[in-house]
């Protein structure tokens, strides 16, 4: 047990305050005569305090600020030193004189904003406090407006938002996040109008049509953040509805009769203008791990930075302790960090620390530690910082926000689940965002009837993939009430010229749908993915949730796996399929070759969270789910290439011919599959989705009996790859630190 007196006058219960949630606990008790004790159970000699004279800030927060850094200060604190980066503001260029050769391990970069008044003291704090948490400067640099413009570096820095300010649109996920804020009746109060009924327009377009200068989307975004805050909830302001996105209500006050538009990240061109400023420089340190124990990245972000806005930052942050007069930034003319500008920069875990590292030091991601882990785990780290976002059945997710907190081997594990893709590579999103206001308006009137307590939208809206011709699918989760009346299921009706199924499940049963598969009870494989199947429709999208049952609900049905024997044995079949003398001379033909690559295609995706459903997203699903190998066998051994509409329409008036009997794959269920993958392929070629159309007209064919025939000869070498990826697999379901699977991204809170 350590106590710290501090004397001077001080509010108790605000230092209390201050301290709340710090590391060891520490407790907070009046003495008397001046005196406050702070209590906590870490290590460390006791310590009297004095608060100074001439204080900028309130002496709560000023003994705030020193107890936490003293609470979060590391044994060997004082062999982190990093002596002499305050002489990089005239050098240039600084390098720790005890640097190590090699691969540099670079947990992050501080920058300071271009702009900001950088001082050697600035500095020599900052290597104080670097050193407190078991870390120092590796080096650092000094970067002139010239460098920043030239180099592109601002818009670097800021990848995925400028991204989405230049070609962003809404995903369905992302709309109904925008729904879920802005669908209010003050709303139409301000706007006279349904934010359905709005244009969504991304910053820099809204700048090409004429409708304003950069000055003046800069002043409103700027005066709306400082007025409502960065993520307000208020139909006025700005909102964060997805990862590095936000989106404000734009409304020209000398037009009123024009219509209002949504802007998407209208902060961005502001930001990088300022980053631009001709005679602003900026200062970048690169910080490695220098203590035995260094303080968790996480808490480096938390309390050594400090969250976005200082105003809400903690004492003894760099941001929060600015503001309050106690780190000595601030802007070139004297003024205050703030919400819009607050100073400074810290990178949010090893794949950010890769991209700043980058940016702001031209170091190539193979000449550090995390560039390195990257490319053990079979990925390109290259390709990682130029594409910033990734699909995950659907829903985008900014890399840098995925892997926040992350060092590189979790990092690594939570990239290769996905697909990486530019942050326009979601060709199905105008088509869903259209149902998505459908359903927004549906589940409202569904989420009336007794005992409904969640709508959700599946099927392929519910993964952002709906073509001209899809259905949407909603799904009420209710109570049974005595007495109610029976419900049709599925109810079908058209709405607005879209055909809306709406299925009912009752919540118990939902329970039970969601419950482990046990191991035990036998089974098959094709009963187990069915059952998996069905539990994965509460990943869907919510729409209507006010108690909160879908994400406990989606997150058991993601963490469901198939019985490790089952999935072994439907391998096993598989793998038997590829042996030689099968087929032809030298092994299976190409008939069993197509079938054997879906087929594994199938088994794996079952065995994941986003699990099997139908023949036509098979080929999104597995590059969605990160199995770009299954993806290419698949490819390969339909012999998809690179087709183009007038290829895919040809081989649909093929498939359309007579067949005989009806076959069905196994797990697929309802119209036969023929009628029905015909139907996905040419809903797939109206949305441009070539490669899956294609997919989909053969596989159409092939069920009906119009395949190449079983003496044609597949690839060469095809079976071998496919008999091997069947043996990868069942070593990883038979595994006994099989992991299980991980839960689609969290969606927010539901109305």
């Amino acid at each position: 047990m350590r106590t710290i007196t501090i004397s001077g006058k001080l509010d108790a219960d605000r230092l209390s305050a201050g301290l709340a949630g710090a590391a060891d606990g520490p407790t907070v008790t009046p003495a008397g005569d001046g005196l406050v004790r702070v209590r906590d159970r870490g290590p460390g000699p006791d310590l009297a305090l004095t608060v100074p004279d001439g204080l900028a800030c309130d002496a709560s927060w000023w003994a705030a600020s020193v107890v936490r850094r003293e609470l979060r200060r590391v044994p060997d604190a004082d062999a982190c030193a990093s002596p002499g980066l305050e002489s990089v503001l005239r050098t240039g260029l600084w390098r720790h004189p005890d640097a190590p050769p090699g691969p540099v391990d670079a947990a992050g970069v501080v920058l300071f904003k271009p702009g900001m008044a950088v001082g050697a003291s600035t500095l020599r704090e900052l290597a104080r406090r670097l050193a407190d948490c078991g870390y120092r400067a590796d080096r650092a640099r000094v970067l002139e407006d010239e460098e920043i413009v030239g180099g592109g570096l601002a818009a670097d820095h800021y990848l995925p938002h400028a991204e989405l300010a230049r070609r962003g649109t809404l995903t369905a996920e992302e709309r109904i996040a925008f729904l879920r804020v802005y669908d209010r009746p003050e709303f139409r109060e301000v706007f006279g109008a349904r934010p359905q009924d709005l244009p969504v327009e991304c910053a820099y377009d809204l700048l090409a049509g004429g409708r304003l200068s950069v000055e003046r989307l800069e002043a409103w975004s700027t005066a709306s953040a400082e007025l409502r805050g960065l993520d307000s909830g208020a139909v006025d302001g700005p909102n964060e509805i997805g990862d590095c996105l936000f989106v404000n209500v734009y409304r020209d006050p000398e037009r009123p009769a024009e219509p209002a538009v949504v802007v998407i990240n209208p902060h961005m061109p502001g930001v990088l203008g300022q980053l631009e400023d001709t005679g602003h420089r900026a200062v970048a340190v690169l910080v490695a791990p220098a203590g035995a124990r260094p303080l968790p990245w996480a808490r480096m972000r938390r309390e050594f930075c400090g969250v976005t806005d200082p105003a809400r930052a903690l004492p003894g942050s760099l941001r929060g302790d600015a503001l309050a007069g106690l780190y000595p930034l601030s802007g070139p003319a004297g003024e205050p960090v703030r919400r819009t500008n607050n100073g400074v920069h810290l990178s949010n875990g090893a794949i950010e620390a890769l991209q700043d590292a980058r940016t702001w030091f031209g170091l190539r991601p193979d000449g550090t530690a995390a560039g390195q882990a990257l490319r053990a785990a079979g990925l390109v780290p290259e390709t990682v910082l130029a594409r910033p976002f990734l699909e995950q059945a659907g829903r985008r997710r900014a890399v840098a926000t995925l892997t926040d907190g992350l060092g590189a081997g979790a990092a690594a594990a939570a990239l290769t689940a996905a697909r990486l893709c530019e942050v326009d590579e979601f060709p199905g999103n105008a088509e869903s965002v259209r149902r998505v206001d459908l359903a927004w308006d549906l589940a409202a009137e569904l989420g009336r009837e007794p005992g409904a307590v969640a709508v959700l939208a599946t099927g392929s809206v519910g993964r952002n993939r709906a073509c001209p011709d899809s259905d949407l699918n909603l799904l009420v989760l209710h109570r049974p009430e005595p007495g109610a009346p029976v419900r049709p299921d599925p109810a079908r009706r058209t709405v607005d010229g879209v055909e809306v199924c709406v299925e009912h499940l009752a919540l118990d049963g939902a329970e039970r749908l969601t419950d482990a598969l046990d191991p035990a009870a036998g089974g098959s494989f094709d009963a187990a993915a069915e059952r998996l199947g069905s539990a994965a429709r509460l990943g869907g999208l919510v729409l209507f949730d006010p108690e909160g049952h879908v994400p406990r609900l989606a997150e058991r049905a993601a963490a469901q796996r198939v019985p490790a024997a089952l999935l072994a044995q439907a391998l096993s079949e598989v793998r038997r399929r590829m042996q030689p003398g099968r087929g032809t001379a030298d092994g299976p033909g190409r008939d069993e070759v197509r079938r054997a690559a879906y087929d594994l295609a199938r088994l794996v995706l079952t065995a994941g969270p986003m699990r099997f459903h139908k023949a036509k997203w098979v080929p999104a699903d597995l590059r969605s789910a990160g199995r770009p190998q299954l993806w290419e066998v698949l490819r390969e051994a339909w012999q998809l290439g690179e087709p183009d509409e007038e290829r895919v329409r040809a081989e649909l008036a093929a498939a359309t011919a007579p067949s005989g009997a009806d076959h069905r794959p196994p797990a697929d269920h309802g119209a036969p599959v023929d009628a029905r993958a015909l139907a996905d392929a040419r809903g797939l070629l109206a949305s441009g989705r070539f490669a899956d159309a294609l997919f989909c007209a053969r596989f159409a064919a092939a069920v009906a009996g119009h395949g190449p025939g079983t003496d044609a000869a597949p690839p060469a070498g095809l079976a071998e790859r496919i008999a091997a990826l069947c043996d990868e697999e069942s070593d990883r379901a038979t595994r006994p630190d099989r992991p299980s699977p991980s839960p689609l991204s969290p969606q927010g809170t539901p109305r």
